[in-house]
């Protein structure tokens, strides 16, 4: 199954939280047209405030660390659930205790799931934005431009 990984993170401080700096923020994409390279791949996209929100990207062949997100492929569906990997001193604001459940994906099949941090730093808080975007046996550039078939918002208020 070519299964293609893209992971969009997003770090800002309290200067890009509210007001104009938030309008920014969230304009933002979710993902990316993907480079050439062959299935299985992982493109990483980070944007920081600190470089304007400039796309900074990777391109590493084969699948994430399994300490990232779990893929599991049973009878032609592909099975994903991210992992949590925040640093200890990092929170997102849920309970960890409850989690959804993995998205089951039939190849053709796209997936969307977010999840975001708070972490102290020295100078306050800093923030992050996940967005992992799966590609099931269907690929083309654009094919995380698209709306995903699949979509999890595990974002809580910080």
């Amino acid at each position: 199954m070519n299964i293609v990984v893209q992971w969009v993170r997003i770090y800002w401080t309290k200067d890009s939280r509210g007001g104009p700096g938030a309008v920014r923020r969230s304009a933002l994409p979710e993902a990316f047209p993907l480079p050439e390279a062959e299935p299985p791949f992982v493109h990483e996209v980070l944007m920081l405030e600190r470089d304007d929100f400039s796309p900074s990207m990777t391109v590493t062949s084969g699948l994430p660390p399994e300490t990232k997100v779990e893929l599991t492929e049973a009878d032609g569906h592909l099975h994903i659930l991210p992992v949590r990997d925040p640093p200890e001193w990092a929170s997102n604001g849920l309970d960890l205790a409850w989690r959804p459940a993995a998205v089951t994906m039939r190849p053709r099949q796209t997936l969307r799931w977010q999840l975001n941090h708070r972490f102290t730093i020295e100078r306050g808080w800093c923030y992050r934005l996940d967005t992992l975007n799966v590609s099931c046996g269907h690929r083309t550039a654009e094919v995380f431009l698209h709306p995903p078939t699949h979509r999890v918002d595990e974002r809580s208020h910080l």
